[in-house]
């Protein structure tokens, strides 16, 4: 009887599985790229919030080293990333911004492998461009707007998990 039960629910999962991945097929694209659903910040909470004060940052790697002084004065700041993680933002010139991921527990520095340039504004638009980098103390969630290293434009979401930034979705605008 428990074989069958088990059974049943793996076929019942491979129907389920195959029915989603067959609803991506009509487009031709990856899942990450439509424009349905967008990831929250509600969607990826966590719950570790780090309340102690910030270890110093162990700058490892040239990059690091380069922006010693801003990562070392914006870490103090404390998490304001996936519970124990400060964004240590700085700017690279027109609109432009790098960034350091921080973990408040161990000093460990994160540096991304991109910055982000920022979005056109619309002409004879009196708006300004959204923020490049969105991102909330108790989420793993970051939003990037604009274009990473002048490629491509749009809304990216990442997920930091394991100490990396992995895309899950993307609405690049010069994409057909």
């Amino acid at each position: 009887m428990k074989v069958y039960v088990v059974l049943s629910i793996a076929f019942l999962f491979l129907i389920g599985f195959q029915f989603e991945a067959s609803a991506h097929l009509d487009t031709g694209e990856p899942p990450s790229t439509h424009q349905g659903d967008s990831p929250t910040f509600e969607s990826l909470v966590v719950t570790e919030q780090f309340t102690g004060k910030p270890a110093r940052p162990v700058l490892a790697g040239r990059d690091a080293l380069k922006y010693r002084t801003v990562i070392t004065e914006g870490s103090r700041e404390g998490p304001n990333f996936a519970g124990h993680f400060t964004i240590v933002e700085w700017g690279c010139g027109g609109g432009c911004v790098q960034f350091a991921i921080v973990d408040a527990k161990t000093g460990r520095v994160f540096m991304p492998q991109f910055y982000v340039g920022p979005r056109a504004v619309a002409e004879g638009s009196d708006s300004e461009p959204e923020d490049p980098l969105k991102y909330h103390k108790d989420s793993k969630l970051l939003i990037v707007n604009g274009s990473r290293n002048e490629k491509g434009e749009g809304v990216y979401y990442y997920k930091w998990d394991m100490g990396k930034l992995t895309l899950i979705k993307s609405n690049d605008k010069n994409k057909t």
